[in-house]
C-alpha cells in the first residue's frame, strides 16, 4: 500500500471552513496556526514527487469555564486543549497544482492532543495521539495512541499499549473531535446552524464516516477467525477517501 490518498484541494479546503466555524473557540493567538498548514499543503500541491514532512504547530482552544460537562452540569475544572501533529506525506500525479492531485500519507501519521488546567500551564493533565498505522502496526490501522513522554507510569512511552480504534483520520477532523469534548454542548449547537461552511464541512465528514464505517462492517463480515483480531489486521485501500 502506498499510503493512503487524499485530494489535496479537499484538505485545503477543509483546514479553511474549520478555521472559520471554529474561531470562536480557539485562542486568537493561535488561530494564524490554520493558515501556516493551509499554505504548507498549498507548497506541497505544487511540489515535485516526493515525501515530506507536513506539520501543524500547536492551536490552542479558549479556556473552556468547565464545558466539558453537558448541560446545567459544570466540570470543576477549567482546561483547555493544545493540539499538534506530523505527517509524512507525498503528492501524487505529474502535473502540479491541478484539482485532482492527491496527498498520501506514508510514514509517521500522528496528531497530539493535550489538556491543561487554566489556573496553572504547567499543569497538564491528559496527553493521547490520534494516528494513522503503517503495513506493520500491530493494532489498529486507525487508533488512538496513549502514551507518555517517560519510561515512568501511567503509561510508560515504551509500552505502546493501549492503542484504541479510531474514527478521526485527517487532522482537521481531530481538532473537530477534540473541540466536541472541551466544549460539548457548545460546540454541539454551533455545528447545527446552516452556514454554507458547516454544510460543506457536514457533508465532507460525513461521506469520510460512511466510508470508513463500510469498510470497519465489510471487514468484519470477512473475518474467518476473530473478528476484532482480523479488524486490528485489516488495512483499508489507498483510495478509500478518493
Amino acid at each position: 500500500m502506498s499510503g493512503l490518498r487524499f485530494p489535496i484541494s479537499e484538505l485545503v479546503r477543509e483546514t479553511r471552513t474549520l478555521r472559520h466555524i471554529a474561531r470562536n473557540f480557539l485562542d486568537p493567538v493561535t488561530i494564524w496556526v490554520f493558515g501556516r498548514f493551509e499554505s504548507e499543503l498549498n507548497a506541497i500541491w505544487g511540489a515535485r514527487e516526493a515525501q515530506t514532512r507536513l506539520e501543524l504547530p500547536p492551536v490552542r482552544t479558549r479556556p473552556n469555564n468547565g464545558a466539558h460537562e453537558v448541560g446545567r452540569r459544570r466540570g470543576q475544572r477549567n482546561v483547555y486543549a493544545v493540539i499538534s501533529g506530523i505527517w509524512d506525506v507525498v503528492p501524487l500525479g505529474p502535473s502540479r497544482r491541478q484539482p485532482k492531485r492527491e496527498l498520501a500519507f506514508t510514514g509517521i501519521a500522528s496528531t497530539r492532543v493535550e489538556l491543561y488546567d487554566n489556573t496553572d500551564e504547567n499543569a497538564r493533565l491528559a496527553m493521547w495521539r490520534l494516528e494513522m498505522g503503517d503495513g506493520n502496526a500491530p493494532g489498529c490501522y486507525f487508533h488512538a495512541q496513549v502514551l507518555g513522554d517517560s519510561g515512568q507510569p501511567p503509561f510508560p512511552s515504551s509500552v505502546p499499549i493501549p492503542r484504541l480504534p479510531s474514527h478521526f483520520v485527517t487532522p482537521m477532523s481531530t481538532i473537530e473531535y477534540v473541540l466536541g469534548e472541551v466544549f460539548q454542548d457548545e460546540w454541539e449547537r454551533e455545528t447545527t446552524r446552516g452556514t454554507g461552511d458547516l454544510l460543506h464541512w457536514r457533508s465532507l465528514q460525513q461521506r469520510r464516516l460512511l466510508c470508513l464505517f463500510s469498510w470497519y462492517r465489510d471487514a468484519i463480515r470477512e473475518s474467518v477467525a476473530s473478528p476484532w483480531m482480523t479488524l486490528k489486521a485489516a488495512r483499508p485501500s489507498d483510495s478509500m477517501f478518493i
